[in-house]
Parts: C-alpha cells; sequence; structure tokens
C-alpha cells in the first residue's frame, strides 16, 4: 500500500472513527471523564433515566467549580448518540431505553487510560507475558515431529527441576512487590475486556448489515447468501467474529474452568502481598469472572438474536417485499438521472401532485377545554407542624429498609472478639433483630466485603411471627482489613445479644 493511500486511510478515520472523532473534540476531556465515571469496569450499560439523573449532578458539581456546560444530561447524551459515542438499545422486557458506550467511546478512553497509568509497559511481567505465548505458539504451530518433541522434553526437564526444588524445600517465591506488578498487570489486561466485547458486537451488527445487503443483492432465489440462511446455516455465528466469541464464552462458561479461576482468585487473595494491594484491587479480583460472565452473555445474546432476526427475514420471506421496494427506488433514480438532463431542480412543471392519503380523526378523540377544571373548591387545610417520634420513624424506617449500619457493626464486633468471623458467627453473637432481612444484609456484606471458603454453615433467625426459620449456605468469611468494618467505633452494637 502506497504512502499515499495510507494517507487517505487515515483521512477517513479521523473524519469517520467515533474514537478519533471523541479525542479532537473541544469537551473530550469532560466527555470521557463522566463516561469513563459511569461505564467503568463491568458496568455495561445504564437505564437512560438513571444516566440522565447522574450525568445532571455531575454537571450541577462542575458548574458549581466554574466550568460551562448549560445544558442538561439527556440533552448531551442526545448529542453523543448522534456523535457515535453513545449507543440506544431497548431494554429487553421493559419499555426503557439502555445507554452503552460504542466501540470508539471505549478505544478513546483506553487510549487516554495509557497516560495516566501507573503501571508501566515494559514491566517484568508482561514481558513474561510476551515470552510464554510466543513459545506456546512456536510450539504448538510446529509440523515437525523431531522439534516439537525436543521442546516437550524440554519443558518436562525443566518441570522435574521444579518439582524437585519444591521437594527440598528450595524454591524462588514471589515477592511482594513483583506480585503486585502481576496482580496489576492483569487487571490492566481484564479492564481491556470491555472494548473487546463492544468491538465484537459491533463486527457482528456490522456482518448483520451485511448479509442482509447480499441478500437484497442476490440475483434470483438462489443466491449463495440466500441458499445458506435457507439450508440453516448460521452465517453470523461461523463468521470469524463468531467463532472467536464462541469459543471464548464456551471456555468462560465451562464450570471446571470457571471454578479453577474462583479458586486461584481465592489463592490469590489469601498470599500476603495481597494486603499491599488497594481495595478496589482487591474488589476487581472477586468480580472479574463475574464481571467476564456478564458481558459475555451480553454479547452471546446479541449474536442469537441477530442470527434468529436474519433467519426470520428469510424464511418468513420478507427479503421479497425489500427486493421490490429495492428495484423500485433504484427505477426512480434511474429516472430521476434521465430526467435531470432536461430539467432543473428549480423548473416549473404543470403537474399538479394529488394526496392519495387522508388523515381521519374521531369527535370523540377530541377533548374540550373546561376552565372549572382548574378551579379548587374544597377549603385549604392547614396542618399544625408536630413533634417527630425519632424511635418511631426509626423502626418504620427498619420495617422497609434493612438495617446495614447495624449490621455492619456487629460484623465488626465479631471480628474483634473472635479476629475472624462468618455470616454463622455473627449471627450467634448477635441475632438477626429484623428476621429473613438481617440474613440477607449479612450475605450481601459477605459477597462484598469478604471471600468464600470451602463447606457450608447454617444459620438460624426468628420470623416476626416468631417461627424458628433455619438456612443452609456457603461459608464466606469476612474481611478484617476491609474499610467497611475497620472504621466502625468500638462500641456494642445495638442489636447485640443480651
Amino acid at each position: 500500500m502506497s504512502i499515499t493511500a495510507d494517507v487517505h486511510r487515515l483521512l477517513r478515520l479521523r473524519q469517520d472513527h467515533a474514537a478519533w472523532t471523541l479525542l479532537r473534540a473541544d469537551t473530550a476531556p469532560a466527555i470521557l471523564a463522566l463516561l469513563g465515571r459511569h461505564f467503568d469496569r463491568g458496568t455495561r450499560r445504564l437505564p437512560a433515566p438513571e444516566l440522565f439523573a447522574r450525568l445532571d449532578s455531575d454537571l450541577q458539581t462542575m458548574r458549581d467549580e466554574g466550568l460551562d456546560f448549560p445544558r442538561t444530561g439527556q440533552a448531551y447524551c442526545t448529542e453523543w448518540v448522534r456523535s457515535g459515542y453513545l449507543l440506544r438499545r431497548a431494554a429487553a422486557g421493559t419499555r426503557e431505553e439502555t445507554l452503552e458506550p460504542t466501540e470508539g467511546a471505549f478505544a478513546a478512553m483506553a487510549f487516554v487510560a495509557n497516560f495516566t497509568s501507573q503501571a508501566s509497559s515494559a514491566t517484568e511481567s508482561r514481558l513474561t507475558t510476551l515470552s510464554t505465548q510466543l513459545q506456546a505458539l512456536a510450539r504448538d504451530s510446529d509440523p515437525r515431529t523431531e522439534t516439537r518433541l525436543t521442546a516437550l522434553l524440554t519443558e518436562r526437564a525443566a518441570i522435574d527441576q521444579q518439582i524437585a526444588a519444591v521437594e527440598s524445600g528450595v524454591f524462588p517465591v514471589l515477592d511482594g512487590d513483583r506480585a503486585v506488578e502481576r496482580s496489576a498487570e492483569i487487571l490492566a489486561l481484564a479492564s481491556e475486556v470491555p472494548a473487546d466485547f463492544a468491538r465484537v458486537r459491533a463486527e457482528l451488527e456490522e456482518l448483520n448489515r451485511d448479509l442482509r445487503a447480499r441478500i437484497l443483492d442476490d440475483d434470483g432465489d438462489r443466491g449463495d447468501t440466500l441458499g445458506d440462511v435457507f439450508r440453516g446455516v448460521d452465517l453470523i455465528g461461523d463468521s470469524d467474529a463468531g467463532r472467536s466469541f464462541t469459543a471464548f464464552y464456551d471456555m468462560i462458561l465451562d464450570p471446571a474452568r470457571s471454578s479453577q479461576i474462583d479458586e486461584w482468585i481465592d489463592a490469590v487473595l489469601q498470599r500476603p502481598f495481597a494486603a499491599m494491594l488497594t481495595t478496589d484491587q482487591r474488589l476487581r479480583f472477586r468480580t472479574l469472572l463475574t464481571e467476564m460472565e456478564t458481558a459475555g452473555s451480553e454479547v452471546h445474546s446479541t449474536m442469537t438474536s441477530l442470527s434468529r432476526s436474519l433467519r426470520h427475514f428469510v424464511q418468513s420471506r420478507h427479503y421479497e417485499e425489500h427486493r421490490r421496494l429495492q428495484r423500485l427506488l433504484r427505477s426512480a433514480q434511474q429516472s430521476a438521472v434521465a430526467v435531470a438532463k432536461r430539467r432543473r431542480p428549480y423548473d416549473l412543471l404543470d403537474l399538479d401532485l394529488v394526496r392519495v392519503g387522508m388523515t381521519l380523526e374521531s369527535v370523540a378523540a377530541l377533548r374540550l377545554h373546561n376552565p372549572a377544571d382548574n378551579l379548587v373548591t374544597e377549603p385549604v387545610l392547614t396542618n399544625d407542624a408536630g413533634t417527630v417520634d425519632l424511635d418511631e420513624l426509626r423502626r418504620l424506617v427498619r420495617e422497609s429498609e434493612i438495617d446495614m449500619d447495624e449490621l455492619s457493626d456487629n460484623v465488626a464486633a465479631t471480628l474483634r472478639a473472635h479476629g475472624h468471623a462468618t455470616i454463622g458467627d455473627v449471627l450467634r453473637d448477635h441475632p438477626a433483630t429484623q428476621g429473613l432481612a438481617s440474613a440477607v444484609g449479612l450475605m450481601v456484606l459477605a459477597t462484598h466485603h469478604g471471600h468464600a471458603i470451602d463447606g457450608t454453615e447454617d444459620i438460624q433467625w426468628v420470623s416476626r411471627e416468631g417461627v424458628a426459620r433455619r438456612a443452609t449456605i456457603r461459608r464466606r468469611l469476612f474481611d478484617p482489613a476491609a474499610d467497611e468494618f475497620t472504621a466502625r467505633p468500638a462500641f456494642e452494637p445495638t442489636g447485640s445479644a443480651t
């Protein structure tokens, strides 16, 4: 490819690609800051009203600091959708729309993140990953028996040496700083997954549009693309993007592989160097597999929906009507080209166009204006201000909300008393004052500020009707170093046993 072709290709990218357009926008810092704040890590999409409300709050904060952002969050989102930074979708099962960053927006956020990332691009862990992948590629792609066998024997010898070192008790252990560096590299690789999924989804949607265009352009009823769909071939799933994503998704959903990843994460977080990780890094490790499963499920749903839609488009023979409309449009364009040689767009024609349709409205659909509707006919009553009973107010709140503060205090007290705590330990020291709600609240706290361990345990509580209840749950150990518990004052919580 010549240098001129490269220049023209990049000029088109600068004009058309959403990432480049976003980066050279005057308000790029604000757009990237707002999108990065609300679509970080596992957050793939948000309901439109929720995103509008969040942006309105952020924009007001920015205005208070003297920045000029006069429009509302909804207005900015509409502009970003039109510019290709956000993608609007209809939420399944509801009437709400959702918004999510496009592939270009993710690319722009990743590009800017490289400038602010504290991790060096030439870390030992990254070079180790590259060398390991290169070694595996050279070995697995080698068709010669002799060299491949030699490589495997060399690996076996190295593994035998490692086994002997471990048996003797003299083997190297990764120190804390290098382990933290490798942890950061793993999280950096994981942070690229949302952008990869957005790119795969964009490729699948582009392929769907291309396949529909090819079906309309196929001559006759036996075109190659049309025939493949009639024969039941999943052209979207069998594409390069479809096969690559399916392999990844099958690996994530493999119970053995996912259980192994969970075990590795638990083992890493129990190592001494894990205390050097930040709270955010530990949380990202905990939710790593869940985020990939959720994002992968969304892409898989999109791929399945596109495949079914394409198959229905063909089998219902809707494509025939589209072909007819396409022929009519092309015929009109050809006629317009022929007429353009004799007529100009501003020429007056001795032709009257008659509308072939009319709007029908029922008189019963009209609503008459009644001025009396705005009149207040009842006297306005003035209520005297009363005294609020704080204990009664707290009781009413506890009937509809889980008292998370009380539960956090109970966990903190149990950790101070025993040094460790599971959900069962907390309930034995501090009975559930809200019944099942207290048990559910403890499970939420254990999910966010703890980790799963082997085995199960029985927990008990008393329902509002005074009936003793019991359940068997998977054991989870609360994290004693979590800020949620260490920041709690050292006093006996309200819900403690007497």
